[in-house]
């Protein structure tokens, strides 16, 4: 029952995402498309085995404002608070009344949300030294979905693609499992295949390589995915020895563990700390830590909230080194 509603429901995406690529083409705005869809198609052998949240659009930054505008004028609207419009990452929908329960997973008509993104991820994510100079357009792929041809990345910018967006979910404690299936489908399938010259290129040219090491070892750990030896271990020698340890010892249990609606602070401090190299590193991610609590008040305010967070990590502390 469930699988015949999510592929009603992933058909109904496909039909949707057919929709938005012809408002945008016709407008002149160039569409890629990551993750989702394609992967359940290319990877799973079956739209409807693979969960989908959102349709994922990546277009160029100088389209940013006109694909707003055009999403607009087929309904769509930013989600809650979520302005959008000059953000690197927009979240759409189309407006409706629905009641969102756990089990609404697999409904076909809960709402389809669209993220328009400028860039795979962010640049100095938390304060990390990740850079975003990955170019998913060139030497990208055509993938024919559902009567239509869509474009995607390339394989081997894919896999880093989805490297890095399931290790920043891993560190802030809210990772999904089907994120590491697709990766992990993706080296069975192509793995012997992949360019993996190119791949450490992207990594070393992003500063990805802990990112990666986390997600591709996990990849290892959870389903004995084989990594070229050389890969692995450069790889795991240029990675912070604490999630090193972290990833032998716990690594699979956490990243198996973890749910959305119930963080665990104390590994979030824990993967953050061990995730940065160096002095500079642990500077830069302590300080962007204190950003957001300083910017939630004005006056009094922002020392208040920064006195809440300071006493909200010291009291996770000791648990997240036991």
């Amino acid at each position: 029952m469930a699988r015949e509603m999510n592929s009603e429901r992933n058909g109904r995406l496909l039909r949707t995402l057919g929709e938005l690529c012809s408002a945008l083409g016709e407008s002149g705005i160039p569409v890629l498309i990551s993750k989702g869809l394609p992967v359940s198609q290319a990877y799973y052998g079956d739209i409807g085995l693979r969960v989908l949240y959102d349709l994922d659009l990546l277009i160029g930054a100088g389209d940013k404002e006109r694909a707003f505008d055009v999403l607009h004028s087929v309904g769509y609207r930013p989600f809650g608070s979520n302005l959008g419009r000059n953000e690197e990452q927009t979240l759409l929908w189309r407006p409706k009344h629905y009641d969102w329960t756990a089990d609404g997973i697999f409904d076909p008509e809960q709402p389809c949300f669209v993220e328009l993104h400028t860039k795979p991820w962010e640049s100095g994510w938390h304060g990390f030294g990740l850079r975003c100079n990955l170019d998913l357009w060139k030497d990208h792929r055509i993938l024919e979905m559902g009567g239509m041809s869509i474009q995607v990345p390339m394989e081997e910018k894919l896999l880093v693609h989805l490297a890095v967006h399931y290790a920043c979910n891993v560190l802030e404690s809210n990772a999904r499992l089907m994120h590491l299936l697709d990766i992990i489908l993706l080296l069975r399938s192509r793995g012997n295949d992949l360019d993996w010259n190119l791949i450490l290129d992207e990594i070393d040219r992003n500063r990805a390589t802990p990112f990666c090491f986390l997600a591709l070892d996990l990849a290892r750990r959870a389903n004995g995915c084989v990594l070229p030896e050389k890969v692995w271990s450069d790889l795991r020698r240029a990675t912070p020895r604490g999630i090193v340890d972290w990833l032998a010892l716990r690594g699979v249990d956490d990243a198996a563990s973890m749910n959305l609606h119930h963080r665990e602070l104390s590994l979030i401090y824990s993967l953050h700390w061990h995730m940065a190299a160096g002095c500079s590193e642990t500077a830069s991610v302590l300080l962007y830590s204190l950003r957001s609590p300083w910017f939630e008040g004005a006056g009094p305010g922002r020392w208040l909230s920064l006195y809440r967070r300071v006493a909200q990590r010291l009291q996770h502390l000791p648990r997240a080194y036991s």
